[in-house]
């Protein structure tokens, strides 16, 4: 690590946290003026034999989110929201030097009563997570591992494991959630031969988009301001369990639009927001409020990789942290828009509230299909392949974890915990290497909750609801046969829903490595206050 000359500001004094400036109105902003940003790519400074090596700098700096406001301050990756996108090769690895740069004051007030976040832990602190990928303890990104500015670390990825979009984001404990809305994350494209050799849409034909939701000030500047579960707005630098944004932001713009050829695109989506939920649809009507027209679309990998066969899809639910590529086929809509609409609930799956707290984000951005076909070439779906299954019957331990939140007396969330246990309590889990084990989640909360594990990628055994009255009184009385996971969801996983009154059951084989390594829940809000337990593999 490269050390400082200065350490006073870890020890700074905290204060009465800021009023929150106010936040536009959600229909301030005009839509779909503004062009989709594409992703820029980041380039190696050099090789070593076969391992690529980048520089990989957190710096603060100002970027246009919409034209008709003035530049936002963020922080990002080499000056960029969201982040460049890292491509690599399966069996090529990749080092990243990682360098924090930022100011040691951070662009929102602090919580510091929350674990990790209490003095004299310095209010600045990063930490980059690949999350999805099989990769040693040491480079894996530890919530606790963070470093300061004027520090810097180097990780390494073995790249062993199939294709598929992973992604990367600050993993800070206690601070997750404000870093990563800042603007810390961003898009590492994993290939491999097997997917190269495909017809798949590629080049300009392929398209990662990030999506998230964002607050702005009249004067374009983030504002940070969480909610309780009434959905009541809380002072400025108080945690608060939800935070939904009224503003879509995609690659960094404020409900862009994409000029599109009436052709194939590859769509690599990834829900980047701290605790919304997309339920995602391609919407040929011309106003949110019109009867919905769907444009079909294939979905053809998930979090870890392609699916056995492209599967046609209507809707696709993305939790936080989820992936979808999808294929959609533009022809035939020449001179037509299609609208990338939403219509999931905040808080999600909302079956409790019987008014919405929070406006939707009805549209998240546009296609025109108004630019010519540049080429006569054609793209194809991918053939059916061989996805290898995890068999359930072989695995040597089934290990149980309830979701709980903790209420005050005014029925206040103070945080939601597995197992009753916070992170800094012993590991309880001590995975063998090698080994098959079931990890089945109960939530007894009214949240849906996006649960993800580091180091693997795993396998959805089933869901299944349960009585929560009866669980009250001690006993877990199930209700309704299992469900198998969805024709979408039947590939690789690294993160997967579970519904309130519900559990839900995977299947891990624990490859690649020995060490500590974290899961959680990937609503942030969650995460931070203290949803998240450290496992060892032995």
């Amino acid at each position: 690590m490269l050390g400082l000359t200065d350490r006073a500001f870890a020890f700074r004094t905290f204060g009465v946290p800021s009023s929150q400036a106010p936040v536009l109105p959600s229909n301030a902003l005009p839509p779909f003026v503004d062009p989709l940003p594409v992703l820029k790519k980041h380039t190696p400074f050099a090789m070593h034999g076969k391992t690529s090596l980048y520089r990989m700098r957190m710096t603060e700096f100002h970027q246009q989110l919409h034209s008709h406001l003035p530049a936002t301050k963020l922080w990002g990756y080499e000056a960029q929201y969201p982040g460049p996108v890292i491509e690599a090769m399966r069996g090529e690895p990749v080092e990243i030097h990682w360098e924090n740069h930022l100011p040691t004051t951070h662009i929102f007030n602090v919580d510091p009563r929350i674990h990790g976040a209490m003095p004299p832990a310095p209010v600045v602190r990063t930490v980059p997570h690949l999350h999805g990928s099989r990769t040693a303890s040491y480079s894996d990104g530890l919530p606790e591992n963070w470093f300061v500015p004027g520090q810097a670390v180097t990780y390494y990825y073995p790249n062993d494991q199939q294709a598929a979009p992973l992604w990367y984001h600050d993993h800070a404990v206690g601070i997750t959630r404000l870093n990563v809305y800042a603007g810390m994350s961003g898009f590492y494209l994993l290939r491999d031969a097997q997917e190269l050799a495909m017809n798949l849409p590629s080049g300009k034909y392929e398209v990662p988009l990030i999506l998230q939701d964002r607050n702005l000030d009249e004067g374009g500047q983030l504002v940070y301001d969480p909610t309780n579960d009434d959905g009541k707005h809380l002072p400025g630098g108080v945690w608060g369990p939800e935070f939904f944004g009224n503003q879509a932001v995609v690659n960094g713009a404020v409900c862009p639009y994409f000029s599109v050829e009436p052709t194939q695109y590859r769509l690599r989506m990834l829900n980047a927001a701290n605790s919304r939920f997309f339920h995602l649809y391609f919407n040929l009507a011309e106003h949110p409020t019109d009867i919905p027209s769907l444009h079909k679309f294939h979905q053809i990998g998930s979090d870890g990789g392609l699916l056995s066969s492209p599967v046609v899809m209507e809707k696709v639910l993305l939790a936080p942290a989820e992936r979808a590529d999808v294929i959609i086929d533009f022809a035939g809509l020449e001179g037509k828009t299609v609208t990338l609409s939403n219509n999931a609930t905040s808080p999600f799956p909302g079956w409790a509230n019987l008014t919405s707290e929070y406006a939707p984000l009805s549209s998240l951005m546009q296609f025109k299909v108004t630019v010519p076909a540049s080429s006569n070439r054609t793209f194809s779906l991918p053939p059916s392949i061989s996805v290898p299954r995890i068999d359930p019957s072989q695995a040597v331990v089934t290990r149980d974890f309830v979701l709980v939140e903790r209420m005050d007396a005014q029925g206040r969330s103070q945080g939601v915990r597995i197992n009753n246990r916070g992170y800094d309590d012993p590991v309880t889990e001590f995975p063998k290497l090698g080994t098959i084990e079931k990890w089945r989640f109960i939530n007894t909360t009214e949240d849906a909750h996006p649960m993800h594990l580091h180091l693997v990628q795993y396998q959805i055994v089933e869901r299944q609801g349960f009585n929560p009255v009866a669980y009250a009184l001690g006993k877990l009385q199930m209700v309704g046969p299992p469900r198998p996971p969805a024709a979408n969801e039947a590939g690789w996983k690294d993160t997967a829903v579970v519904n309130p009154a519900e559990t839900l059951t995977i299947a891990i084989k624990f490859e690649g490595f020995t060490g500590r390594y974290v899961y959680h829940c990937h609503m942030l809000e969650h995460e931070d206050n203290d949803m998240m337990r450290p496992f060892e593999v032995t």
